[in-house]
């Protein structure tokens, strides 16, 4: 009873699987998914192929710019020649403007003078030849300023004619742009046009000014002829000199009458300029908007591609959900025939059950036929998973297939809105695509959110898939430290260890040698207990060490010791009184050179330099009695000092005069410091120890040491080179000074016996 009680749920429940499958399979569920992805693949298609037109339409644009923009250029190029144009008429008329005020001017002039001679006609009786003169004098002048008034007004007349032809030739040109840009600059070409033909009219007005004004002036030049020959004939006619005033106020109104006009012809002038420069900044504007546009049509043209191949992307992936939802929709049908066989076998069972007595083959039978139904249910069901798994791999391309084309609308309607941007003036057929584009990406962005929302669970997923890759990553990385740290410790505690092993042996040492220390005191306190005290032993622990002396370098009293100090000095004072007493500048003669003026010089003082030393030498060892090592070197070493203090001064004088002795004092002072002849190098001031290698007297009392008490002659020897080489240069700075003053004393001595010989 139990177990038909449970075959009745398990066919119930049967039951109910092969209806829900039969819903399921049913136009509610999976048809209306399959109509609804194919009405979505359609409307993809359908948008596939307007996105073609919409390139096409795009390129041509994109040609239609690059054309406007090579025409651009000859726009730009005829607006600016109009411009310059212009502003060379301007100055044309500012020419004539000053022109027709110094007529003015003079006519002005002329009426005051005019007045003056009505007014004191008495006066003027005895000096009418003059001043009749002095009217012709201005007549003439301001004929030649009427000439060059109308040469000026000619000038003008032809700039203006050429401003005209530049206009049509500009209106030829823009004739040749498309009719929105036609539009948009033919005021400013009519603007030109009315203004050059403004100007061409004032110039007409003015050149008929001029063309009266000078026959008005022929004719007041024949009237003052005439009223010439009158005067020069009768007396004075104050009704000729009325007559003259009304001729020079006629003069004087027209040249009124031609300002006037003229002032109207600058102004013509001037709006003519200034319609220039609009027409050139506006064309200059144009071209700037022409060159966005350009740029903005090829972003919506790559806009337009990607927005093909996103479109193309989410047609494959809706065409996939497509075959998935068929798939599924097998499936489905497969599971409910599954289902049904499966009930079948459930009754069979249920049957053979109530019949168990009867026969147990009908329930192997049924059993048998409950298995196939099983394993039909099976496979149904794993094709039905297989359908579930293609439909989310169909969805999720979807998704990212819509994802892609809301980004290429969005690429296309940024493009769109640069290009009404920099297309205000065709901002109509642009701002319809833009809104049309806008209302595709509004359409697409609903699409991608529905999308979106069915590949959430999977987006959700993947974001919980990286939290857990980063949270792994986080935590390999803290292992890893910690991996490195205990490594760390391990070593220091390694190294702890052995210093403690070290440590401990020390104190094995210690405590070894303590122990080794105490036994041996002990042992010397027993000894020790064991000495007698006696005279012996209390002088041993008095002084216990003995001083061996040892001298080096012995001299036998004080003065012998600053010898080499007190002879350096008495050498080096020796060679400065001899610089005063003998001139070492002046000369007998013209010498023929510096060098032989040296060697003149030279000679002398060589000779008294070793004379010098031998007789110091002489008193020092024969009346002093001063004991050295060798009396040959120290003879030689005495001559060799004496002839480098002798080149020092020599080189000091001659170049510098009387101010070369007073730097040889102070030379002195240095070296009687710094030489260590006295004191040792080291307790004079360390600022003064640096002067010690490059003074002579350093090398002379080292040398002269070397030679009276210690005997190392290879040292004199190294000194005695030191002291060749001061000889050597400091004569030759005296060879070049001598020749420079050679040069400036004697140059005319020696040009003159020159020309002598």
């Amino acid at each position: 009873l139990n177990s038909n009680a449970g075959i009745g749920k398990l066919v119930d429940g049967s039951g109910k699987v092969t209806d829900g499958l039969h819903a399921l399979n049913s136009n509610a569920g999976i048809g209306k998914l399959v109509d609804g992805s194919g009405k979505v693949t359609d409307g993809l298609n359908t948008l596939n192929s307007k996105t073609g037109e919409l390139r096409d339409g795009s390129e041509k644009v994109t040609g239609g710019l690059n054309k406007l923009v090579s025409k651009s250029g000859e726009l730009k190029t005829g607006t600016t020649d109009l411009s310059n144009g212009m502003g060379k008429l301007v100055e044309g008329q500012s020419q004539l403007e000053e022109g027709s005020q110094a007529i003015q001017k003079g006519l002005q002039e002329l009426n005051s003078n005019v007045q003056k001679s009505a007014a004191g006609l008495e006066e003027m009786q005895s000096k009418v030849p003059s001043i009749l003169n002095t009217v012709n004098e201005k007549i003439d002048g301001a004929g030649a300023n009427v000439n060059q008034l109308n040469e000026l007004t000619q000038s003008t007349a032809g700039d203006a004619k050429n401003a005209a032809q530049e206009v049509a030739n500009l209106q030829k040109q823009i004739e040749s742009l498309p009719k929105e840009y036609q539009e948009q600059l033919q005021p400013f070409v009519t603007s030109a046009v009315k203004s050059t033909a403004t100007v061409q009219q004032k110039a007409a007005g003015v050149a008929g000014g001029t063309n009266k004004l000078n026959e008005e002036v022929k004719q007041l030049k024949g009237e003052i002829h005439q009223t010439t020959n009158g005067l020069q004939k009768n007396l004075p006619n104050p009704a000729g000199i009325k007559t003259l005033a009304g001729a020079i106020e006629k003069l004087t109104s027209a040249q009124n009458e031609f300002v006037s006009k003229f002032h109207g012809f600058g102004e013509g002038l001037d709006n003519a300029k200034i319609g220039a420069d609009k027409l050139k900044d506006g064309s200059v504007q144009l071209i700037d908007g022409v060159t966005q546009l350009q740029s903005g049509s090829g972003k919506v043209t790559a806009g337009l591609g990607q927005l093909s191949a996103g479109v193309n992307q989410l047609a494959d992936g809706s065409g996939q959900v497509t075959g998935g939802l068929g798939t599924l929709s097998v499936g489905v049908s497969k599971l409910a025939d599954g289902s049904g066989q499966v009930t079948g076998g459930l009754g069979t069972l249920s049957v053979g059950v109530t019949k168990l007595a009867d026969g147990s083959s009908q329930v192997t039978g049924g059993l048998g036929t409950l298995s196939a139904g099983v394993n039909q249910l099976a496979d149904g069901s794993g094709k039905v998973t297989g359908g579930l798994g293609a439909l989310s791999a169909g969805a999720n391309q979807m998704a990212v297939g819509v994802n892609q084309l809301a980004d290429g609308s969005s690429q296309v309607t940024g493009g769109l809105g640069q290009l009404s941007a920099g297309a205000n003036q065709m901002a109509g057929g642009v701002n319809q695509l833009a809104d049309g584009s806008s209302k595709v990406t509004g359409g697409l962005g609903t699409l991608s959110v529905g999308a979106n929302q069915m590949a959430g669970g999977v987006n959700q997923l993947a974001d919980g898939s990286g939290q857990v890759t980063t949270g792994l990553g986080t935590l390999n990385g803290g292992l890893n430290q910690m991996s490195n740290g205990s490594t760390q410790l391990i070593d220091g505690v390694n190294k702890l260890a052995d210093g403690s092993g070290k440590v401990t042996d020390g104190l094995v040492k210690v405590n070894d040698g303590s122990g080794e220390l105490a036994e041996k005191l002990g042992e010397g306190a027993e000894k020790t207990g064991e000495v007698k005290g006696t005279d012996k032993t209390y002088d041993m622990f008095a002084s216990p060490v003995k001083v061996k002396t040892e001298k080096m370098a012995e001299v036998p009293n004080y003065g012998t010791g600053f010898t080499p100090y007190f002879l350096s000095l008495g050498l080096f004072v020796g060679a400065l009184l001899l610089s005063i007493v003998y001139p070492l500048r002046d000369t007998v003669g013209v010498p023929k050179s510096g060098f032989s003026w040296f060697i003149s010089k030279f000679g002398v003082l060589l000779s008294v330099g070793i004379i010098q030393a031998i007789v110091a030498d002489v008193i020092l060892l024969f009346g002093l009695g001063v004991e050295v090592q060798s009396i040959p070197y120290f003879i030689l070493f005495s001559i060799i000092t004496s002839l480098a203090f002798i080149a020092l001064i020599q080189c000091l004088v001659t170049a510098f005069g009387d101010a070369g002795r007073f730097i040889a004092i102070i030379t002195l002072i240095m070296q009687l410091t710094t030489s260590a002849g006295t004191f040792p190098l080291e307790l004079i001031p360390k600022f003064l120890q640096p002067f010690n290698a490059w003074l002579p007297m350093t090398y002379s009392v080292s040398g002269l040491k070397a030679v009276v008490s210690s005997g190392d002659f290879d040292f004199m020897w190294k000194n005695i080179g030191i002291l060749m080489i001061f000889i050597v240069v400091l004569s030759f700075g005296t060879i070049v000074s001598l020749t420079l003053m050679h040069k400036r004393k004697f140059k005319n001595v020696l040009e003159n016996q020159s020309v002598e010989a």
